[in-house]
């Protein structure tokens, strides 16, 4: 299915003057979703724009152009989406979708409150565990019953520039370990366009049930086009992490989050 239409409304070409982007682009304009000093990543991204029609250009020092700004505005999409698809898909739950809600009001994690509150009194007991149990989550998914259990956690990175992938995992780490009681879906949202980037998430021990791309069919067509050469001989190319990471089936197209999120 294509991309959804209101993530159109969250992309854009950001004024961008290096000689990489010109040779790419053909102008001084990238794509927001893009990091302007990887060529493959700015060829995927252009792709992906042109593929959805998108013309709005932005000034670099626009909220527009920054990660930071199109993150929340992300988050903020996806959680008023699932409010409104959850309850027509399983109308006789009674869904509850809140964004950065401490899991701490969740049943599984009310131990927590109590924790930190022993953490913070003994001053030798913190360094020792040296935890911080204060997880507050871009978008949750619970129940509106007494004890209001977590059914899902939902990450959102708009993309996946330095770190990023690293603080999904190790707050994924403290939801597992941490929790009493059955383990909530956790998964990741992104609109990433390099493959080798996505691996990040997909690769690993399974702390991530899924991630989904927010332009699945528009990113594939372009990584087919665009990502078949191996820069380094140890190292597949970028369409050879896309087709590992989607055989596996961990990277899945955002239009089925919903559809997921109730079957389990």
């Amino acid at each position: 299915m294509p991309a959804p239409e209101w993530f159109h409304e969250l992309l854009a070409w950001k004024a961008a003057s290096n000689q990489m982007v010109q040779e790419v682009c053909g102008e001084s304009w990238a794509p927001n979703i893009s990091d302007i000093a990887n060529k493959t990543s700015m060829r995927i991204a252009k792709s992906v724009l042109d593929e959805l029609g998108i013309t709005r250009k932005v000034s670099a020092n626009s909220a527009d152009a920054k990660e930071e700004s199109r993150g929340a505005a992300l988050e903020n999409a996806v959680t008023a989406e699932l409010i409104s698809k959850l309850p027509h898909l399983r109308p006789e739950i009674p869904w509850l979708v809140k964004r950065g809600e401490d899991v701490r009001s969740f049943e599984q994690y009310k131990h927590l409150a109590e924790l930190r509150e022993l953490l913070s009194a003994t001053p030798s007991l913190r360094v020792t565990l040296g935890t911080d149990y204060q997880i507050a989550p871009d978008v949750t998914i619970s129940l509106d019953i007494p004890g209001n259990p977590l059914h899902a956690v939902v990450s959102c990175k708009w993309t996946l520039r330095s770190d990023r992938a690293q603080n999904v995992r190790h707050e994924f780490n403290l939801l597992v370990r941490s929790r009493r009681g059955r383990a909530p879906h956790l998964v990741a949202v992104t609109a990433e366009p390099l493959p080798s980037r996505l691996a990040s998430l997909t690769r690993g021990t399974g702390e991530i049930d899924t991630v989904y791309h927010l332009a699945f069919e528009e990113t594939q067509a372009a990584v087919q086009a665009h990502g078949s050469v191996r820069y380094r001989k140890n190292e597949p190319s970028q369409l050879e992490f896309w087709q590992e990471m989607t055989e596996q089936n961990r990277l899945r197209d955002y239009n089925q989050l919903t559809t997921d999120l109730v079957r389990y």
